[in-house]
């Protein structure tokens, strides 16, 4: 049988807006947590629950996310708690989730307190429409290049990118403006061993479906370009409505992220009745950020960007090093690629 999640059931958004989620044992409606009073529960995570909260006095409406019992007692799950908080706000950014209050709960459980988003996860939509045309999607990758690099000048490396992790927020007009959440098992890169949130020797940390293969393979020197090569998988996604592999078990999806290339996005979008075909060139571009050699990928996310600007012809002009190197060899995927 299989042990990994069926498409259709991805995990959800850490920050919602919607129903509220009933489980026992959870905070309390009207408990004070820090300056804030819980109203209900919101989300479920990996390693914890958010709830809806708002300031007594001023009235403002935040999200607490808290660590769960399950993993209260786990020194590396906590590390990676209070380095999402920490990788945050050293980053600081306005398509990034921002975490403004940090404590204990009376029982020892950590918490943080972020803003309150309103809009959908990004996979949720993905769910509902099955793609999303490359002119709509270049926004949302846009703004999540921003973020990503923001943060990689900034010494991190999110390493869980995925459509989970990346929230549509609906500004006032109705607009949505990309927020990326979820930096728990980001790496301060460069940061002393014995300071830094550490991750078990060997262990893959990530999901997946979007792990670079030197991520696959539980490498201890990734760096920024790990999260280049998810980017090209999410991008990849978006524009076809597939992820680039797919398995019946981890192992095997892992396998294909470290020895295959994904069958052209052109392809998969072409099979795709939901999306509109897509233009040659996305192909030379999604092969570069999927490089299985670090260094071979483009120098920033905001280089893949302009380079699916220029497939989609919404750019005239680009500087040599943010193009893709001529002649990127596309490898025509075997039919058990096209899941």
């Amino acid at each position: 049988s299989s042990d990994l999640a069926p498409r259709g059931g991805r995990e959800q958004s850490a920050v919602m807006t919607g129903a509220s989620v009933r489980a026992e044992h959870d905070l309390a409606e009207g408990q004070k947590v820090g300056e804030y009073v819980v109203e209900t529960k919101i989300g479920q995570g990996g390693f914890g629950a958010v709830f809806r909260a708002a300031h007594p006095l001023i009235g403002k409406l935040a999200a607490i996310k808290v660590l769960s019992r399950k993993y209260s007692s786990d020194p590396e799950i906590v590390s990676r708690f209070i380095a999402e908080a920490r990788s945050v706000n050293q980053i600081r950014h306005r398509n990034i989730i921002d975490i403004f209050g940090f404590g204990e709960l009376e029982d020892g459980r950590s918490y943080y307190v972020m803003e309150l988003l309103d809009g959908e996860p990004l996979d949720a939509r993905l769910e509902e429409t099955g793609g999303i045309p490359l002119g709509e999607a270049i926004p949302i990758l846009r703004s999540i290049a921003r973020a990503l690099d923001a943060a990689h000048a900034a010494g991190i490396a999110h390493r869980d990118l995925k459509p989970a992790n990346i929230f549509l927020a609906r500004e006032s007009d109705g607009t949505l403006y990309p927020k990326l959440l979820d930096f728990g098992i980001a790496k301060l890169l460069g940061e002393n061993a014995d300071t830094m949130h550490r991750t078990r020797t060997g262990s893959p940390i990530g999901t997946p479906y979007y792990m670079s293969p030197e991520q696959c393979r539980g490498e201890s020197t990734i760096d920024h370009r790990t999260d280049i090569y998810s980017f090209g998988c999410v991008a990849y996604e978006l524009l076809t409505g597939k992820v680039p592999f797919e398995g019946d078990n981890h192992l095997e999806v892992l396998m294909k992220q470290t020895s295959e290339e994904p069958a052209p996005a052109t392809m998969r979008a072409a099979d795709n009745p939901a999306l509109p075909p897509l233009p040659a060139a996305v192909d030379d571009t999604i092969a570069w950020m999927m490089k299985k050699d670090p260094a071979e990928r483009p120098p920033s996310c905001a280089a893949a960007v302009h380079a699916l600007e220029e497939a989609a012809g919404l750019t005239d002009t680009a500087a040599a090093s943010r193009t893709p190197p001529p002649g990127v060899p596309i490898t025509r995927a075997s039919s058990q690629n096209l899941g």
